[in-house]
């Protein structure tokens, strides 16, 4: 290997290095605030979860919604599930479903050319052509769906972890003597990471209250959105104690001691799962090791008597 080569390999690897180091340090560590090496002219413009753009921002997205326009089904009740389905996973722009459908249809295409495709690469026919064709096209087909399951899974699941919390603030805001709305914001404010769902969820509620929205339609409308059973019991309850003009404060207080309650019980009907998940691999990973530590010692030494004994005769 001569001076020039190891000298590219050595700006390679310490450009790769540093470029890596820089994007972990901007981007993955909470010690450093991403929104301080903006430009200020980007926090200009005031934004507002309740406003869409007009234009979809990414060109893929552009892509999708034409593919979903022009090829996605029309069926009206099938488009309102979606709809439902994607606000509760945290999509609450109207062209999602769109997107979505356009997804489907494109990664269905890609699924029926990319066998084929292959075969014209490697210059042969490929067994079972229309087969695997159809397979890999039913699989793109509903992979966008098995991502929005995950992801709706993941979203509720953030959001009954947090919702015990989010009472206990709750109340003590309102016990406090503050009012359930200025309550609600102080709540929603509290999010330092600005990733909590429910924190989301409560900010939207809390501006649509401000926009002139009915406080029982708006809250009616967050158990909806979160999709949780624990939300919409909570929101029942504020609503009955709202028009029955029933103490706030006595009402949250008994709920957030059910969610508590609640988590702890989740926790323990984790704890008492996990000795049975961990069954199958040690049985799988640990237990063939244990065997073959165990037994090595004694095989091997009944290998070696054997083959002196027939060495001996």
């Amino acid at each position: 290997m001569d001076a020039l080569t190891v000298a590219v390999l050595s700006f390679v690897v310490v450009a790769s290095a540093t470029f890596g180091a820089a994007f972990f340090l901007l981007r993955r560590w909470p010690a450093i605030d991403p929104e301080r090496l903006e430009s200020r002219g980007a926090g200009v413009r005031a934004s507002s979860i309740l406003r869409f753009e007009s234009e979809l921002a990414s060109r893929w997205q552009r892509l999708a919604s034409r593919l979903g326009m022009a090829l996605g089904p029309g069926d009206r009740k099938r488009r309102l599930q979606y709809r439902t389905k994607l606000i509760q996973a945290g999509f609450h722009d109207p062209r999602a479903v769109t997107i979505l459908m356009g997804a489907k249809v494109a990664l269905a295409l890609v699924g029926l050319v990319l066998y084929p495709l292959y075969g014209s690469m490697v210059a042969r026919v490929l067994p079972n052509m229309f087969t695997i064709s159809a397979a890999l096209g039913c699989l793109g087909f509903f992979l966008p769906d098995f991502w929005l399951r995950g992801r709706l899974q993941t979203r509720k699941q953030r959001i009954v972890e947090a919702f015990p919390d989010v009472l206990d603030l709750l109340m003590v805001c309102v016990e406090a003597g503050m009012g359930f709305d200025a309550a609600v914001a102080r709540i929603a404010a509290s999010d330092h990471t600005g990733h909590s769902p429910l924190h989301r969820e409560l900010t939207r509620m809390h501006l649509e209250i401000r926009a002139g929205r009915p406080r029982e339609e708006a809250m009616r409308d967050l158990g909806e959105r979160t999709g949780c059973p624990e939300v919409k019991r909570v929101v029942g309850a504020f609503t009955q104690a709202e028009r029955l003009g029933t103490p706030l404060g006595r009402t949250l207080r008994v709920h957030a001691e059910a969610a508590r309650v609640d988590r702890r019980h989740r926790a323990e009907a984790k704890a008492y799962l996990a000795p049975l998940k961990m069954i199958f691999p040690t049985a799988i990973f640990l237990l063939p090791a244990f065997i073959l530590i165990a037994l090595a010692p004694a095989v091997l030494t009944l290998g070696k008597i054997f083959s002196s004994i027939g060495g001996a005769r």
